[in-house]
């Protein structure tokens, strides 16, 4: 079956034909030296890489995932622009998840493109360079203080010192034993370092995607990540070098919560103390959308509450067990008027595969809904079908792959 992805959408577009663009300006990253902040001490190189990894004492498979790894877009000013892109499928729950806030500022921040004014929507995605630096920017600072509920952030960063050397509680990885901690309690700030110093989140020879992650529990903080999880002994990374549920939790909505249902729901009687679970308080700016089979059994978890069903921006990030995507849609109206959802097409970016298209466009109605069997139906289907119950689902030409 012939694939139809993005580019070639646009190609039978006249509105394509006609634009003319800039010559690509040059990225604004430079390396400078990494001043100021706090070194990073035995005990807190022990205490980090054992919540992030579950031991400090020795390199793991799951941390040789992630050294070495960094954010990288597609090349600038093409229909693959927007993307960012995983080189392994363990690291790609963490960049699916920021895509989604790169999306928002891409898409629909006010110092961006303006979405309407394109007459194409897909012609959004051909973005430059600087556009490309200045959402991830946005995106890692937007990210990081609302972890830090919006009072301070902590950024990590490297210097060439080593600080913490091999012993009996503590093996060194090349990266955390060279962190410098810098505690910032204005946004502003925050995103001024993170601008400054982005080549350590985008050059290769530095560990980026690490960095931020250790910056993401850091802004956190450890008792609060605790409180978070309900105490329970989970490591942000798991075994096999993917992202737990409650880091993506974590990077959509500020809370490493296992729970994403609306408001607070109590289990248990007044008898017997009945325990609180904390799931969204408000509406979310990126969504989240999954699927998942129940091992043995015949029936599905859903318990994905409105507040991230709906988000404020036409941006889901999507799951089916260590699977990770982003669905979203350049037209804002989608997520503000119910008239908008009777047919409508959403991009698919699913960051990793190199043979098939970087984003496909799905159309999605849902005027004549129908009775789909779980069973034999693609996850992607059966996520979006969450959300629009019984919608129609056409892969327009591509192959389902998820």
């Amino acid at each position: 079956m012939m694939k139809k992805s993005v580019e070639k959408v646009i190609r039978g577009r006249r509105a394509a034909d006609r634009v003319l663009y800039p010559t690509k300006p040059q990225s604004s990253v430079q390396k400078v030296p990494v001043v100021g902040g706090t070194p990073i001490s035995l005990q807190l190189a022990v205490d980090l890489r054992t919540l992030v990894f579950g031991s400090a004492c020795i390199m793991g498979s799951a941390e040789g995932e992630w050294l070495g790894e960094q954010f990288h877009f597609h090349e600038g000013d093409t229909f693959r622009a927007f993307a960012m892109r995983a080189s392994k499928t363990s690291t790609k729950g963490l960049l699916m998840c920021v895509q989604g806030y790169v999306l928002k500022h891409m898409l629909f921040s006010r110092k961006g493109p303006k979405a309407a004014n394109t007459g194409d929507p897909a012609l959004q995605l051909k973005v430059s360079v600087k556009t490309q630096e200045d959402s991830l920017i946005a995106a890692l600072s937007d990210i990081l203080w609302k972890a830090g509920d919006r009072q301070s952030a902590v950024l990590c960063l490297t210097q060439g010192n080593v600080y913490v050397n091999d012993c009996s509680s503590y093996q060194t990885d090349g990266c955390t034993e060279k962190i410098h901690t810098f505690e910032l309690k204005k946004q502003e700030e925050l995103t001024a370092y993170i601008r400054r110093y982005l080549f350590e989140f985008v050059t290769e020879e530095y560990n980026g995607l690490l960095l931020f992650l250790y910056s993401l529990a850091l802004s956190r903080g450890f008792e609060r990540l605790a409180e978070d999880m309900d105490g329970d002994n989970v490591t942000l990374v798991q075994k096999n070098g993917c992202i737990h549920p409650c880091m993506a939790t974590l990077i959509l909505t500020g809370r490493a919560s296992h729970y994403l249902h609306n408001g607070i729901i109590y289990e248990g009687s007044e008898d017997s103390m009945a325990k609180a679970k904390t799931g969204l308080l408000t509406r979310g700016e990126i969504g989240l959308l999954e699927w998942e089979k129940q091992e043995g059994k015949k029936q599905y978890i859903n318990v994905v509450g409105s507040r991230l069903k709906t988000p404020s921006m036409p941006v889901w990030v999507v799951r089916s067990g260590e699977f990770y995507g982003v669905l979203f849609n350049p037209n804002r109206d989608l997520t503000r008027d119910y008239h908008a959802e009777n047919r409508f097409d959403l991009f698919f970016h699913y960051g990793t595969f190199t043979k098939m298209p970087t984003a496909v466009m799905i159309t999605i109605d849902t005027r004549n809904t129908g009775v789909y069997e779980e069973y034999s139906s693609p996850p992607l289907e059966n996520i979006i079908r969450t959300k629009w119950a019984g919608a129609e689902v056409n892969w327009n030409g591509v192959e389902p792959f998820m």
